[in-house]
């Protein structure tokens, strides 16, 4: 009985459910990885075509401690496992009027641009980290905690809600210290890789400026998908057992365990954690009616692997709207395709040169659009348009006609996050992180009625992002084991 009582299903083998096998079977529980895909990763992917290898989800790392936290509870090296590079250039933003902004490694490069941009603006950068280090050092410890609504009634809260400014948002810490709107979105762009617009996001969320300024941006040489194949190495190193290409189609509650209901069979668990989208799981698995939650944007990402290689372009590169709060106004508001959208290419090959065969690159475009929520016109209407805008403005820097070097091309549409990874209404980053989806209001890591059911991932608590889900599966582990 005492052995049955350690078991554990875990629903995804997404970076969150690849984490919290991993943490669970050093823990000494038996545990059943279920996951419909024929491989690990979830929206953490790789495309292999022809030597390009296309990395489909996440770019970069940011809060390396995260992952190293991981391998070293399992008594593991990262190193061992993943070979982290830091970027000397961590990414350099291409404004419409044809000035650049590169934010380096070294600090005092990414204030002689500050200052080539904005007069003073050095020692604004300076003040704005040392804010957003108290605001950092306020967060973190809680990364690691679930929290409900009735935590808000703890006096030893009421401290730390003001410390968070909770009612300011990103746009307004970061205009406090910057002049110019061109520094302000610089200092704030991160909030679109969550899924919402920086007027919207939390001023706590600038944790994620301090990161990547403070802490760096890396990359996992032989791409990101790298992380998700070191953490399923390490759970069948630890005994976990994985079943791709199974379908769970329900989740039930029997008696004193956890029921999966697969194509041809039912398994009953002690525990069962879920990593499948949350408000799939919601609707789809547990067959309930879903609040009016507010979600993310969707995405349009085009692969492309070049004949030669580029050059003019950085390992990430941001390129901003003409209209910023246009563009945002119409994929967060509008609910339509933005005219003139803001984008992002990741150039891994400048960095891992092992993507793709020698001599050629690698592009990864990045459009941020509407979720399919309400949605009645056809994305496939603008998606030459949108193409002819990116191929353009990267001529523009490279001077190269981007159409006539394609060697390989993927797409991914937003309708391909519902029917590959059963996210709800293509929004790619889950439920969105607006004030009252964030911390306590959050969806907390253990379900209400199904105490012996858990949740990990990017619309569960803490948030979005990897450091963020690696986290949820401690989070997560804690609470099976306590």
């Amino acid at each position: 009985m005492k052995q049955d009582r350690k078991r554990v299903a875990v629903v995804g083998a997404g970076v969150g459910g690849l984490a919290t096998a991993v943490r669970l079977a050093h823990m000494g529980y038996d545990v059943d990885v279920f996951e419909k895909l024929p491989e690990c990763g979830g929206r953490a992917h790789m495309i292999e075509e022809k030597g390009f290898k296309f990395d489909t989800g996440p770019s970069f790392v940011l809060m390396p401690d995260f992952f190293e936290e991981i391998f070293s509870f399992c008594g593991e090296d990262i190193q061992d496992y993943l070979d982290l590079k830091v970027l000397d250039v961590s990414y350099k933003i291409f404004y419409p009027d044809g000035e650049t902004l590169s934010v380096y490694r070294d600090s005092s490069k990414t204030k002689e641009e500050l200052e080539r941009l904005e007069k003073g603006s050095s020692d604004s950068y300076e003040i704005f980290l040392k804010h957003t280090e108290k605001i950092y050092r306020s967060v973190r410890p809680l990364l690691y905690q679930c929290f409900t609504k009735k935590s808000l009634l703890d006096p030893k809260m009421w401290p730390l809600l003001v410390k968070l400014e909770p009612f300011n948002t990103y746009w307004n810490l970061a205009k406090k210290y910057f002049k110019t709107e061109k520094l302000c979105y610089a200092f704030t762009f991160e909030a679109m890789f969550m899924g919402l617009s920086p007027f919207e996001t939390p001023a706590f969320y600038s944790v994620i400026s301090y990161t990547d300024h403070i802490q760096k941006i890396a990359h996992p040489i032989g791409g990101m998908y790298q992380i998700p194949l070191a953490l399923e190495k390490l759970a069948k190193n630890k005994g976990v057992q994985f079943h791709y290409d199974v379908e769970v189609k329900r989740i039930k509650e029997k008696k004193d365990s956890v029921t999966l209901v697969l194509q041809d069979k039912e398994i009953a668990y002690p525990y069962a954690v879920s990593n499948a989208d949350y408000a799939y799981t919601q609707a789809d698995l547990l067959k309930r009616s879903l609040p009016d939650y507010q979600y993310s944007c969707s995405v349009f990402l085009v692969y492309l692997g070049l004949k030669k290689k580029i050059r003019g372009l950085e390992h990430h590169n941001l390129f901003f709207s003409g209209d910023l709060r246009k563009n945002l106004r119409q994929i967060f508001k509008e609910n339509v395709v933005p005219d003139d959208p803001s984008f992002y290419i990741h150039v891994p090959t400048v960095t891992d040169p092992s993507l793709a065969p020698e001599g050629k690159d690698i592009l990864y475009i990045l459009i941020p659009v509407a979720n399919l929520k309400n949605k009645t016109s056809s994305f496939f209407e603008q998606e030459q348009r949108l193409k002819r805008i990116v191929y353009d403005k990267v001529k523009e820097i490279t001077g190269e006609n981007i159409e006539e070097l394609i060697e390989v091309e993927h797409k991914f549409y937003p309708r391909d996050f519902i029917s590959r990874y059963n996210i709800r209404y293509g929004a790619t980053f889950g439920l969105a992180h607006n004030l009252m989806q964030s911390a306590f209001f959050r969806p907390a890591n253990q379900d209400k009625k199904i105490k012996r059911l858990f949740y990990t991932g990017a619309s569960t608590q803490p948030g979005g992002g990897l450091p963020v889900v690696l986290a949820s599966s401690k989070i997560v582990a804690d609470m099976i084991s306590a």
